[in-house]
């Protein structure tokens, strides 16, 4: 565990990209891939020199085993001679029963496995006193050692480490499968980001082609807004052209004739509408445009009814100069004859009458005529 996180706090923390071009993911993809063969070869190294350790210590037991073995093949044989050498005395014994001579020889071979005892004690003997240092150096060890109080625990621990190293194999050997295992799937993950890598390249090449044709649409919408935006600009002067005209006709309405109020009327109805509207917008300039108009309207409507009034004067006035002259025609043939006339008072008022009326509609036709002359003007 602690070998995994020196491996791991060598590598650099990994990197999130959330919105990265497809060449930059390429590169942190390929960057996690090294770094896991990284990690791959560290780990082979570290389980290469484990398995070194494990091998020597191999070594060493297959030693210390073998040494057992002949010392118990060793142990095997005194007791195979022993136990052959029982049965010959005891055939001995038996054929020797009834002969002193046969018994004598038997008592020679007994102080013969006698003496071959005494030398297989000595020989034990020695054994035992090779083997005194082996005990001396648990001894020492478990002096040396507080964490082992007796030499049973250490014979445990002895145990207890090849149980471990039984392990340890076990876990190198699942560790090499896996190890393969990866090998595999690095290999089809590799195969996959080529694949993937070769898609990107394509989709580059169809995003690029893409782009050409946005840039050549966009030049065409630009050329298409600049000419949008001329006719804005001439609509907007024709817009202006009208209104200030329409603003001309509406002071020369307003401002030379006092008596005549339309536009009254029309402001009372809009000061309800133009509270929220600006006075530079569109919308207000279009507007007060309208009721401009329509005050303009008013009074080419009212100059209309004068008109006709007039007309109608002129029609009765040339009625009743048709009559006058009929009458002084009448007059003047009443003349010739020798009958007298008398003029009374009721003719001459009406004269006067019509006489008023003829000027009052001249002076009326004036000002209308010079109401239109400023207008026109």
């Amino acid at each position: 565990m602690e070998g995994d996180g020196g491996a791991a706090a060598k590598h650099p923390q990994q990197l999130f990209f959330d919105n990265v071009s497809p060449a930059t993911r390429l590169l942190e993809k390929r960057r996690k891939m090294y770094e896991v063969q990284d990690a791959l070869e560290n780990q082979k190294a570290r389980f290469s020199k484990d398995e070194e350790q494990f091998k020597k210590r191999e070594e060493e037991l297959r030693a210390k085993d073998l040494n057992l073995q002949h010392q118990l093949f060793r142990f095997n044989k005194f007791l195979q001679d022993n136990e052959a050498k029982r049965r010959r005395a005891e055939t001995r014994a038996a054929e020797e029963t009834a002969q002193i001579r046969q018994k004598e020889e038997e008592i020679k071979d007994l102080e013969k496995q006698l003496a071959e005892s005494n030398q297989q004690l000595s020989d034990l003997d020695q054994e035992v006193t090779r083997n005194m240092k082996y005990e001396e150096f648990l001894e020492r060890v478990k002096d040396s050692c507080e964490d082992y109080q007796e030499i049973q625990d250490l014979v445990t621990r002895h145990d207890t480490l090849e149980s471990a190293n039984r392990d340890l194999m076990e876990l190198a050997t699942a560790s090499e499968n896996r190890i393969e295992e990866i090998g595999t799937e690095f290999r089809s993950y590799r195969k996959q980001q080529e694949m993937e890598m070769l898609a990107f390249t394509n989709r580059i090449a169809s995003l690029s082609q893409d782009l050409d044709d946005m840039v050549t649409n966009r030049q065409q919408y630009e050329h298409q807004a600049d000419i949008a935006t001329q006719e804005d600009s001439m609509h907007s002067l024709y817009f202006g052209q009208i209104v200030m005209s329409v603003e001309n006709l509406f002071l020369r309405c307003t401002a030379k004739r006092t008596n005549i109020r339309h536009d009254d009327e029309f402001s009372k109805n809009r000061e309800g509408e133009d509270q929220d509207v600006d006075e530079d917008s569109f919308r207000s300039k279009q507007q007060t445009a309208i009721r401009q108009l329509k005050v303009i309207l008013a009074y080419l409507k009212d100059f209309k009814d004068m008109t006709e009034e007039l007309r109608k004067m002129r029609k009765r006035q040339q009625e009743a100069e048709k009559a006058q002259k009929g009458q002084q025609n009448v007059e003047s043939e009443r003349a010739a004859e020798p009958k007298i006339s008398v003029e009374t008072e009721a003719a001459r008022p009406g004269d006067r009458g019509s006489g008023g009326q003829k000027s009052d509609s001249q002076g009326t036709s004036k000002e209308v005529s010079m109401q239109f002359g400023g207008n026109t003007g």
